[in-house]
């Protein structure tokens, strides 16, 4: 394990970091280890305990970050096929309120799809060119698989507040 889970000193995630990163919070006294992974981090002259969540002494003040919407995450999200024939060819990202409509590239209006698909579409929305989605797109959190495919079991029990 590699990445660490920082939580804020009321336990609600903040994001996920490096085990460098994550260490190196916890020997300057800025963190506290909740959970200990299973091998130890050994130096030339001490063991440590490897942290796989911390959480902060203090606590900070921070907006809720939103995973900025980018072609690759939105190919990630939608398992690299069409999200209107399930093809995994020629893919391109649409939007489902086209932008004349005032469809914005929101997480919620792109999609995957294939040239193909996107022709037939054209500047319509499904419904008007009567086709259906695979699956609904979602707004992916730090603890969606789609995005973060490293996400821990032991790191589950704080999904809920995210």
């Amino acid at each position: 394990m590699d990445r660490v889970l920082v939580l804020n000193s009321d336990y609600t995630p903040l994001n996920v970091t490096t085990l460098i990163k994550g260490f190196n919070m916890v020997i300057k006294g800025k963190a506290e280890i909740l959970k200990y992974g299973n091998t130890p981090i050994i130096t030339g002259t001490n063991k440590y305990m490897r942290p796989v969540i911390i959480r902060l002494t203090k606590y900070i003040n921070f907006r809720v970050r939103v995973l900025k919407v980018n072609r690759q995450r939105i190919f990630k999200r939608d398992d690299f096929m069409c999200m209107y024939c399930g093809s995994g060819k020629n893919l391109t990202i649409d939007h489902i309120i086209p932008k004349s409509r005032g469809g914005n590239n929101t997480w919620k209006n792109l999609i995957t799809c294939c040239r193909s698909c996107n022709l037939r579409k054209d500047n319509r929305t499904p419904e008007e060119s009567g086709m259906k989605l695979i699956k609904k797109p979602i707004e992916p959190t730090i603890f969606s698989n789609e995005i973060n495919p490293d996400i821990y079991e032991i790191w589950k029990e704080f999904k809920e507040f995210n």
